[in-house]
């Protein structure tokens, strides 16, 4: 009983600080994007036709022209 109450406690502590941090990295990918990650995981799922696919030499150009991380952000 005196072990299972810190136990119980520490478990409880750990759930709710995992729940708000995720709530602040979902706040966070908002205010960075305009969208919540469900919105972008959905986004991701939905391909584009292969007709609007750059081709490898377009890609290559606009690479060179700016370069971003994976948030979207530009990189020196």
């Amino acid at each position: 009983s005196i072990l299972v109450s810190p136990a119980a406690g520490s478990l409880a502590s750990y759930v709710v600080t995992r729940a708000e941090t995720q709530k602040c990295s979902d706040f966070w990918i908002y205010l960075e994007t305009g969208k919540s990650p469900q919105e972008l995981a959905v986004a991701g799922r939905v391909s584009q036709p292969a007709e609007n696919l750059p081709s490898p030499e377009d890609r290559e150009s606009a690479a060179a022209l700016v370069r971003r991380n994976k948030y979207g952000d530009v990189v020196e």
